[in-house]
């Protein structure tokens, strides 16, 4: 059963909401590592870099939730939203430049999804790949082409996902001092 439409929205995460985009993404890699996921490390997004690099996206506007309305009339009323995940765009990211430069032409025609995360209560209901209709709706306001992620190169759950249910074109593995998988698929979306 897929949250309808008018239950969900993603909205961009306000500078006094950083402790929830980060709580979220902690209790994803505690769950992670529980699950023997090898892609993200909990305590990392609460150490010093990694939160200012958080702060940053947050602040240049970059930075998004997933929020369910527990009512339609969410239009007009706030106190009825109920953040469910997150997850940021990326530009001109230079973590982005390092994994594309080498194996596409022009890394900057595409806009790059990191952290997407939806709450585990709330898996199931379509809202990844709805959260990639929205990055790749977003990249093509921006003049993007393509819509570009990456993960972990032995999360092979992930890598499966990516390639056979969200139909990302795979690339090699890029061969740094951690191996990161690379993914890409065109924007065919329109605004």
């Amino acid at each position: 059963m897929a949250i309808s439409s008018d239950q969900f929205t993603f909205r961009k995460t306000r500078p006094e909401e950083i402790e929830i985009f980060i709580d979220i993404l902690e209790r994803a890699a505690l769950w992670m590592e529980a699950n023997k996921l090898n892609q993200w490390i909990p305590g990392s997004f609460v150490a010093p870099k990694t939160r200012a690099h958080i702060e940053n996206t947050i602040s240049i506007g970059n930075a998004y939730f997933i929020i369910k309305h527990d009512h339609p009339s969410h239009l007009t009323e706030k106190h009825n939203e109920t953040i469910i995940g997150t997850f940021t765009l990326n530009y001109t990211d230079p973590f982005d430049e390092m994994l594309w430069k080498d194996i596409v032409e022009d890394w900057t025609d595409a806009v790059y999804l990191h952290r997407l995360v939806v709450e585990r209560e709330y898996k199931g209901f379509g809202l990844g790949p709805k959260a990639l209709v929205f990055a790749e709706e977003e990249g093509l306001k921006h003049g993007k082409h393509y819509l570009r992620l990456d993960c972990m190169a032995d999360n092979k759950l992930l890598k499966a996902y990516y390639r056979e249910k969200a139909n990302f074109k795979e690339f090699d593995d890029y061969p740094g001092e951690r191996l990161f998988g690379r993914f890409e698929r065109p924007i065919t979306v329109s605004v």
